[in-house]
């Protein structure tokens, strides 16, 4: 008898602590629609990236706010690098950083593509050290792609934002990408070989570069002997899984403490 009870009253726990936890879900900070209503300019943004996927935002930072990311990066890549050229968990490194996670200039334009339930996949900065060699040919998502979709429409999303913090040349090395490439089922050759068909995107500081995740692009040779700095905002919508597993310090303070937009980019939403 007496197990009997406790079995029972272990039950009860469970459903007590089930229901809390479906309570506590902050559903409040899921968007009541889907898609921003957007102006003529955003419209028109919206079918260029649709078309070539990517495009550059002008004036998407300010010179002030290059040249303190500037600074921040150089003493978060001495302090951390290794020599290495990528840097993780970016917001973690430096409060300089922070502004990026939801800076409207890019965030309106990535929303009026993925809509507005989006979340962070991944904030990164790479340090591109002359003399590097040219990239191959790659796509960031694992995913196949079919230009048609499928029934439900689950065609991945993910779009990347790259704010370029020094002038590309053809000394410190373009980015480049193959227009269209989005929509290719085909996965590309991984060769650094350059193409016919290839854009070279020689971004200035100030400028953002917004690329779908699955298009071709490579990065260009640096043969400068300059560093070629960036920091990479990657943007996803919000029931795919991160890259990054975002539990730092930085990132459980948005989560907590931040703005309703802020927590659901941080991944407050664990569970669907």
């Amino acid at each position: 008898m007496a197990d009997a009870k406790a079995a029972a009253q272990e039950g009860e726990n469970r459903k007590g602590t089930g229901k809390t936890q479906r309570n506590t879900m902050p559903r409040n900070i899921v968007p009541r629609e889907m898609n921003p209503t957007l102006t003529t300019a955003l419209s028109a943004d919206v079918d260029s990236f649709l078309k070539n996927g990517f495009l550059v935002v002008e004036d998407a930072i300010t010179h002030a706010q290059v040249e303190s990311l500037r600074a921040a990066l150089d003493e978060t890549y001495a302090r951390t690098s290794g020599g290495e050229q990528f840097i993780h968990e970016l917001l973690e490194e430096d409060s300089r950083f922070e502004f990026l996670l939801d800076h409207p200039p890019a965030l309106s334009r990535i929303k009026a593509l993925l809509g507005n339930c989006i979340q962070l996949h991944s904030a990164t900065a790479r340090v591109t050290q002359g003399e590097v060699p040219d990239q191959g040919w790659h796509r960031d998502g694992p995913w196949p792609v079919d230009p048609n979709g499928t029934p439900y429409g689950s065609r991945p999303g993910q779009i990347n934002c790259g704010y370029f913090l020094d002038e590309l040349t053809e000394e410190n090395g373009a980015i480049a990408f193959v227009r269209g490439s989005h929509r290719n089922p085909a996965s590309p050759s991984h060769k650094p070989d350059p193409r016919p068909d290839e854009v070279r995107v020689y971004a200035k500081p100030g400028q953002a570069v917004l690329f779908d995740g699955w298009i071709y692009y490579r990065g260009v040779a640096n043969v400068s002997g300059e560093m070629r700095r960036t920091c990479l905002m990657c943007y996803q919508n919000s029931w795919m899984k991160s890259r990054e597993s975002f539990s730092g310090p930085v990132a459980r303070r948005f989560r907590e403490e931040g703005t309703d937009e802020q927590r659901l980019l941080m991944g407050a939403i664990e569970k669907w």
